[in-house]
């Protein structure tokens, strides 16, 4: 009889040991690691009982694949004297960015490197859970133009660089050819290291914006790190936009390279939004790039009820780069325009050998001719 109660006992202990565990909030499944790419998520770190308090970042998570890290297979030597810097809404796929970065690449030549800041970037196929939680409310599928190829393929068909985070997935399609999920992407024909995922406040839906620096080929050229962002509506927005602009700060403070800042903002006051002023406050914002209205709707109705919603950012004047801007004027399909930002980053050590400097007062900035763009429709 002692040794049955025994037995009771530690069934009992064992049982409470279990429970314990089973109540303790699981890991984020959005935030497991993946070679290549770091995770900047303070606010999950200092409040333990996020999951408990908002199981929609969890949930969100569940139901899209890993993000992507993606080197190319061989990497030329090069001395690369400017980048080409590209940031686009692509409303996913609909945009021809398989025609366009081909082309991107093709004008830019051997000395200048071409970096594409996607928004609304997509990924299909198996590594896209076959399945999500059932209390989920999956955003609503966007597939303008299928069959077309996604971001990792995109990278593929170039040989790029390329770093993906989906935010949310696309659609609640299961089966392999259609499951699909969707957010913002880094290619590059340059190296990427230094590549951050940042987890933005949950909105109306998840918003994970990436940072990368960017390495030109070449001694005489210097790095310089981007953010790509794509910021959601509605009440989330500021907090969001605030949050991006304390990362970014507390990056610039450090003043050991240059950033550029770039995405879809979701701004509609234009450069009177407070998303715009958060961002501008720490870095400065490229009115070069252009004012007016960057989303297209049918019809143009878009000229009654928006305003400029995308934007670039930079530190480039705190480092004395030259740089040239602007917004193409057609959409290749996607409901946005390009905007496209030209660097100067090549650098030449003075005679003493002791010091750099950056090699612009006699660079003389060359626009690049947007009028010649094909249009890609």
């Amino acid at each position: 009889m002692a040794f049955v109660r025994v037995l009771l006992i530690i069934a009992l202990a064992l049982g409470a040991r279990t429970a314990a565990q089973s109540s303790a909030p699981p890991a984020l499944a959005c935030l497991e690691q993946v070679e290549g790419i770091a995770w900047s998520h303070e606010e999950h770190e200092a409040h333990e009982d996020r999951h408990s308090a908002d199981p929609r970042l969890d949930d969100t998570c569940a139901s899209v694949g890993k993000p992507v890290f993606r080197s190319p297979a061989y990497v030329a030597d090069a001395d690369i004297t400017a980048l080409r810097i590209v940031s686009w809404n692509i409303n996913v796929g609909a945009g021809r960015a398989d025609a366009l970065i081909p082309q991107l690449l093709e004008q830019a030549g051997s000395r200048t490197g071409v970096v594409v800041l996607l928004e609304e970037a997509f990924r299909a196929g198996w590594d896209v859970p076959d399945s999500y939680p059932r209390r989920l409310r999956v955003p609503h599928a966007i597939r303008p133009r299928r069959p077309t190829l996604d971001v990792v393929a995109l990278a593929a068909q170039s040989d790029l660089w390329l770093a993906y985070v989906p935010s949310m997935r696309n659609g609640t399609a299961v089966s392999p050819s259609q499951r699909e999920d969707r957010g913002n992407a880094i290619l590059s024909t340059e190296p990427l290291r230094d590549v951050t995922a940042i987890e933005l406040p949950f909105g109306r839906q998840r918003r994970v914006a990436i940072a990368a620096t960017v390495v030109p080929r070449g001694s005489q050229s210097r790095p310089i790190r981007v953010v790509v962002l794509h910021f959601d509506r509605g009440h989330a927005h500021d907090a969001q936009a605030a949050a991006l602009a304390a990362r970014v700060k507390a990056f610039v403070d450090q003043k050991t390279m240059p950033v550029v800042v770039a995405g879809d903002l979701n701004s509609a006051k234009g450069i009177h939004d407070r998303a715009v002023a958060a961002l501008g406050d720490v870095v400065h914002r490229e009115d070069a790039c252009g004012t007016g209205r960057t989303m297209h709707w049918p019809l143009r109705l878009d000229v009654f009820f928006l305003q400029r919603l995308d934007f670039m950012f930079s530190t480039l004047d705190d480092f004395g780069l030259a740089r040239t801007c602007a917004t193409l004027k057609h959409t290749m399909g996607s409901d946005h325009v390009p905007v496209v930002m030209e660097v100067r980053v090549q650098v030449e050590k003075l005679k003493s050998g002791k010091v750099e400097k950056w090699k612009v007062e006699k660079w003389k900035v060359e626009k690049w001719k947007v009028e010649q763009v094909k249009v890609l429709q």
